[in-house]
C-alpha cells in the first residue's frame, strides 16, 4: 500500500487527510482532525512547547507516505500571531523532508482552485466538493477537506486512480512538486 498525505495546518485546528492505494488498486480516504487551544496570555515558552506538540503531532498523524501536499499557511491570518503559524508549518515541513518526504506545497487559492474551480471558494463550497469526490469520508471540518483536496491534487498528480475533472488539471500547475516527483499523463 502507498500513501499520500495532505496536511492543513492551523493552531487552532489542523486537518490530515490521507488517500491510501490499495494493492487491489484502489483508493481509499482517511482523515485525522487535530485540535490545540492556547491562551492570548502565553509566554514564548508557552506558545513553543504547544507548537512543537502539534508539529509531533500532525507528523504522526501523517506517518510514512509516499508524498506529502502542504498548505502554506496564510500572510495575514486571523488569529493567534502570524509568525506562530509559519513557524508550526516549518516544523512539520522540516519533519517530513528529515523523514525523506517529498513535499509539495500548495496555496490556499490553488487548494481551492483545485477542488472547485474557484480560487475564492468559500469552506462550504470547499467541503461540498470534496464530500462530492469522497462521498463515503466524514467531513467535520473545513481544514479536514482542504487536507483530503491537497492529498488527492497528490494522488492526481502520480496518476492513481482517483477521480479527475477539469478543475483538477487546471490547478496542477499552481502547486510546487518536488522536482524529483515523476509526473502523471494529466500534469
Amino acid at each position: 500500500m502507498e500513501r499520500i498525505a495532505g496536511i492543513a495546518t492551523g493552531l487552532a485546528s489542523s486537518g490530515i487527510g490521507i488517500i491510501t492505494r490499495r494493492v487491489t488498486g484502489d483508493c481509499l480516504v482517511s482523515v485525522t482532525a487535530l485540535t490545540s487551544r492556547g491562551q492570548r496570555g502565553d509566554g514564548l515558552a508557552e506558545r513553543a512547547t504547544r507548537i512543537a506538540g502539534l508539529a509531533e503531532a500532525i507528523d504522526r498523524a501523517a506517518g510514512p507516505v509516499a508524498l506529502a501536499v502542504i498548505e502554506v499557511p496564510s500572510r495575514g491570518g486571523k488569529g493567534g500571531f502570524p509568525m506562530d503559524h509559519h513557524h508550526l508549518w516549518w516544523l512539520v515541513v522540516a519533519r517530513l523532508v528529515g523523514r525523506g518526504v517529498p513535499v509539495a506545497v500548495c496555496a490556499a487559492v490553488t487548494r481551492a482552485r483545485f477542488a472547485t474551480g474557484n480560487e475564492r471558494a468559500d469552506k462550504a463550497a470547499m467541503s461540498g466538493a470534496v464530500a462530492r469526490l469522497w462521498p463515503g469520508v466524514e467531513i467535520t471540518h473545513s481544514d479536514v477537506a482542504d487536507a483530503v483536496a491537497l492529498a488527492h491534487a497528490g494522488a492526481v498528480r502520480l496518476g492513481w486512480p482517483v477521480s479527475i475533472l477539469s478543475c483538477h488539471r487546471d490547478a496542477l500547475a499552481g502547486i510546487r512538486w518536488p522536482v524529483d516527483l515523476a509526473a502523471s499523463a494529466v500534469a
